[in-house]
């Protein structure tokens, strides 16, 4: 179609490389994702996958190499850069504050307001319509977010992602504190987020869960590619094979 470029990468590393000192942590890493599709990343700890998470989300600057986000170059300065770019980063330990309102933790830092006053409506709408998504009744906007269930706050995590405006979603190591009925929840809402073309980066190292939610996978060893965008079904023996070498 004439005027319309069809994107079909959301997002593209190239050669990405990171020393500290004499270490190497990411020796001439490539990576590309697609929208609308979960790509896993899986390796021993060690591999690099934290780190070339971190270069994704603006904390560590890539010593050589370039990114591009849906066509354009990227080179974020820092956290708050990648967030306006679309990237959403949800660690292990969530980054939620205990003692606010699930409505205040969705807008931290980019709560809406008209001369610093604050626009209390507006917040509630943003907040209502991020938790629609989840059908998560209990997850009121008003209730602390302190007397929320593990899996209740990772929801608002997620929510809060959707909040910015999120394109890239990376989810490290997600279910390691879930109960098996939250992590069957997870990945409906993972599935619902694909549908809406968000591509999710999942970081995990429960290669059966990888197989179920994934599309595509890539192994990583010692700061190198091991393995590339293989299929989500490849066998643990395979999988395993391609992280200890």
């Amino acid at each position: 179609m004439a005027g319309h470029q069809l994107v079909t990468t959301a997002l593209r590393m190239q050669n990405i490389t990171k020393a500290f000192g004499p270490t190497v942590a990411l020796n001439n890493v490539s990576l590309t994702i697609r929208p609308g599709t979960v790509h896993a990343l899986v390796g021993e700890n060690g591999a690099g996958k934290s780190t070339l998470m971190k270069i994704l989300s603006g904390v560590l600057a890539p010593d050589t190499g370039s990114m591009e986000l849906f066509g354009k170059s990227y080179s974020p300065k820092n956290p708050i850069a990648a967030r306006n770019h679309g990237i959403a980063m949800i660690y292990q330990e969530l980054s939620l504050a205990p003692d606010l309102t699930v409505e205040e933790n969705l807008t931290l830092g980019i709560e809406p307001n008209t001369a610093g006053i604050l626009k209390i409506k507006k917040i509630r709408q943003l907040a209502i319509d991020a938790l629609e998504v989840f059908n998560h009744p209990e997850i009121h906007p008003q209730i602390k977010v302190g007397k929320l269930s593990i899996a209740a706050c990772q929801l608002v995590e997620i929510a809060r992602a959707l909040v910015i405006g999120c394109k890239i979603l990376v989810l490290d190591e997600p279910t390691s504190s879930l109960a098996a009925e939250d992590v069957e929840k997870l990945f409906q809402l993972i599935n619902k987020l694909k549908s809406q073309g968000i591509a999710v980066i999942y970081i995990s190292h429960f290669l059966e869960e990888v197989r179920k939610i994934a599309d595509t996978v890539t192994v990583l060893r010692d700061g190198q590619i091991a393995a590339a965008d293989l299929p989500a079904k490849t066998s643990d023996e395979e999988l395993i094979k391609h992280m200890v070498g």
